[in-house]
């Protein structure tokens, strides 16, 4: 049998700033990528229905609680992937509806389960950061490596990805947790990921920042085989004010 490739895809929608001119570049993005998992952040209602009108052949997590709809969600593709349970955890958000949110799925050619996870890290602006030069993202990333380890599996192909605010400490401390990047994996350098200029519409004679913000981690019963982040326009608008990681992982049968 060969190993399944699934594509793996984290992205942060910027909730509905400039929406609805964004929308027809999202869906462009998502025509010419159709990641076989997608990952999101800053989700709303109306990025949530387009991106289930442009991704009509998956299927997403189905929650009451107001983060599936207003923070983060996934979706898959129904044909080599099957819902098996989901939940949101706890990783010290100073937003009650942020959670580190997880599904379990079934590969439909083996029976096997992985599990896919994202979470959005606060933002280096918050006034406590600023006042104190303390870092949450620190002991959320420690958070997350807890929350996984209860969540995943022996022997369990898993994902963790999300916009960490940060261009070091949280992918750090998820690399010695076992969590290596997709770059990591390949040796590559990780591209800057925020801002997308000029759709993020920032005073571009105002203090800029470029960094890798977002960022896609897996454990070791995957095996990354490419990653980028595609800087795609659709006329003058990129889909959001970050960039998209897309990456390639190899599965092997699996048994879990």
């Amino acid at each position: 049998m060969h190993p399944l490739r699934l594509s793996i895809c984290t992205y942060n929608l910027w909730n509905d700033q400039r929406w609805p001119e964004r929308e027809r570049a999202l869906r462009e993005f998502l025509a010419r990528f159709s990641p076989d998992v997608f990952g999101v952040q800053e989700l709303c209602p109306a990025t949530r229905d387009c991106i289930d009108s442009a991704l009509s052949g998956h299927a997403r997590v189905e929650d009451d609680f107001t983060g599936w709809h207003h923070q983060g969600n996934l979706w898959w593709r129904r044909d080599i992937l099957e819902y098996v349970e989901h939940g949101a955890a706890e990783y010290g958000s100073h937003d009650p509806s942020r959670g580190l949110f997880w599904a379990r799925l079934r590969r439909a050619d083996t029976g096997a389960t992985v599990v896919a996870s994202t979470a959005h890290l606060s933002h280096t602006s918050r006034d406590e950061e600023t006042a104190t030069g303390q870092s949450p993202r620190v002991d959320q990333a420690r958070a997350t490596v807890a929350a996984l380890a209860e969540i995943v599996a022996p022997g369990e192909p898993a994902w963790f990805m999300g916009d960490f605010n940060d261009p070091y400490h949280p992918s750090s401390i998820l690399h010695a947790a076992g969590y290596s990047s997709c770059f990591a994996d390949l040796a590559l350098q990780p591209p800057p990921t925020f801002p997308a200029l000029p759709t993020a519409a920032r005073a571009l004679d105002g203090h800029l920042s470029n960094s890798c913000y977002d960022w896609i981690t897996a454990n070791a019963h995957t095996r990354a085989i490419a990653a980028h982040s595609p800087h795609m326009f659709c006329g003058d608008l990129a889909p959001s004010d970050h960039w998209p990681i897309v990456a390639v992982y190899e599965l092997g049968a699996g048994t879990s």
